[in-house]
């Protein structure tokens, strides 16, 4: 075998692993710990680093998401905690991979790394399924795998604060590929969106369904984006009727969710951690941090002892936080203006500074990822935790990594010159 085929070897290898991450989504993060560390392995034997080096030299979401990472490093220099701000940029670690994942993602392995995605999530849609009747109907058939949050929690591996965005992203994928597809793929999506559908309906992630509903209806807009009065009144509809449809086949228990949140939302300084309120005082009290630390924030690994201080002041009754729910505030308090700029750029930026690329049939999902995850933010740093970070980093590996090549219906580039251990044409 000549160098050039183990090495391309390799590079298949891990693009397998990477849709093997994929799959790990929805999933306990440890195995991908060790997959990334194998895939990192594969990548330093393949060697090709002048290739390597000039894909990410070419690539500015890639420098965005180093400078985002390293921000976060340098908030050390003006930190107390030197233990906890080094645990803390370690949740920011995927960033730094991003060298790692954006230089193994294979713009022809799209397929395959979505259905990897998909399978991943419909097995934990049967096992929280599973557990749901179990618990609600048949409570004498075998425990399932659950999640130890509550004695209620039907998700299988991680809690419905991690379940239900993936649940709800899956959706939207899952919606879009049904609406680009045909035949049996199509069908098969479409199940795929309707398992999404039913196992929100009692999962009883509020931000899940919300989240759900309102990437149907950007879908909708992005379907019909050519009539702008149609696609705005499709969105509002279909925002609509996933809202009303999912809150109608709920549970007892969501239902119960769903109105607490409604019944809190007018009693936010009184109902003492409650779930809405709680969410509000922390909002509050970390703007009173970042008000006190604008330029740089209080450092990586100082929130939680300057949250206790400014809660301990202004709401005493109130359970101090590691985490704002917030992840531009947690950002603010932590990395200042310039973490709170570089955030919004991570979102932001990704889609416009790749608007130029030839069109590889991904482009809703480049708009659909950075609006999911900025909406999903604004209730938990989700950036910040571990597999909607992981989600975040390999759908912009994908989205963002390889610049599309041989596209359908562009013209074919010209034919690359043969390698020199390739052996001669025959005839």
């Amino acid at each position: 075998m000549t160098t050039t085929m183990w090495r391309d070897r390799l590079t298949a290898v891990n693009s397998g692993l990477l849709a093997a991450l994929f799959f790990l989504i929805p999933m306990q993060i440890a195995p991908v710990y060790i997959l990334t560390g194998l895939m990192l392995a594969f990548w330093l034997i393949e060697g090709r680093w002048l290739e390597k080096w000039q894909a990410l030299r070419s690539n500015p979401v890639f420098w965005l998401f180093q400078a985002y990472f390293w921000w976060v490093v340098v908030s050390l220099l003006w930190t107390a905690d030197l233990a906890a701000g080094w645990h803390m940029v370690s949740r920011y670690l995927f960033f730094l991979l991003s060298a790692l994942y954006f230089t193994v993602a294979r713009r022809e392995h799209a397929g395959r790394y979505l259905v990897a995605f998909a399978i991943g999530v419909a097995l934990c849609d049967l096992l929280a399924t599973y557990n749901w009747v179990h618990l609600n109907h048949y409570p004498d058939w075998p425990n399932g795998l659950r999640a130890q949050k509550d004695a209620m929690e039907t998700a299988p591996f991680v809690d419905r604060i991690l379940f239900g965005p993936a649940l709800a992203f899956a959706g939207y994928v899952g919606a879009w590929k049904a609406l680009t597809t045909s035949g049996r793929q199509r069908i098969t999506w479409s199940i795929s969106v309707l398992g999404a559908f039913a196992v929100l309906s009692f999962s009883g992630s509020r931000v899940g369904m919300i989240s759900f509903s309102l990437m149907m209806a950007l879908l909708a807009f992005q379907k019909l984006a050519g009539r702008k009065m149609l696609a705005t009144a499709s969105a509002a509809a279909v925002l609509a009727g996933c809202a009303l449809g999912l809150y109608a086949l709920s549970d007892t228990i969501t239902k119960q969710r769903i109105g607490l949140m409604l019944s809190e939302s007018h009693q936010l300084d009184t109902a003492i951690n409650e779930s809405l309120p709680h969410r509000y005082k922390m909002a509050v009290n970390t703007l009173h941090i970042i008000g006190e630390h604008p330029w740089l924030g209080v450092g990586a690994g100082d929130f939680v002892a300057e949250y206790k201080t400014v809660n301990d002041q202004q709401s005493p009754a109130w359970m101090p936080t590691r985490n704002p729910h917030n992840q531009l505030l947690f950002n603010l308090a932590t990395t200042g203006v310039l973490g709170g700029v570089l955030l919004f750029a991570v979102w932001v930026a990704p889609p416009w500074l790749t608007r130029h690329w030839p069109d590889d049939g991904l482009g809703p999902l480049r708009i659909g990822l950075p609006l999911f995850y900025f909406f999903i933010c604004l209730s938990e740093s989700y950036i910040w935790r571990s597999n909607t970070g992981l989600m975040f980093m390999l759908f912009s590996a994908l989205l963002y990594g390889p610049r599309p090549t041989s596209l359908p219906g562009e013209a074919a580039h010209p034919p690359a010159a043969p390698r020199r251990d390739a052996a001669p044409a025959s005839g």
